[in-house]
């Protein structure tokens, strides 16, 4: 197992656990209004423990999942993210203005 973790790059190890340890504030202070954020914020720790795992095993289904739905998921839920605080900023506008 030693041998094992010799294969991790300290830098990726570093991002995982801060991801990790970011994870609970976020959970904490979730709200309806942000649950893409939340969402956004889990797919990148995701795609951070996937590249950590992709040295052990399923290199390539880690791969798959460290790009495909953590990294191109969060870019997806950060931009609904964007598009409802826009929708409700433009709600509370025009409601403001009547």
């Amino acid at each position: 197992m030693p041998d094992a973790l010799t294969v991790l790059d300290p830098k990726e190890i570093v991002l995982a656990c801060v991801a990790i340890i970011g994870l609970f504030p976020v959970v904490i202070h979730y709200r309806n209004e942000s649950k893409w954020f939340t969402a956004g914020y889990a797919m990148l720790v995701v795609a951070a423990v996937a590249t950590n795992a992709e040295a052990f095993a399923f290199g390539d289904f880690f791969n798959l999942v460290e790009h495909g739905a953590g990294l191109m998921g969060s870019g997806v839920a950060f931009a609904f993210a964007a598009r409802e605080r826009r929708r409700t900023l433009l709600t509370e506008r025009a409601e403001g203005e009547v």
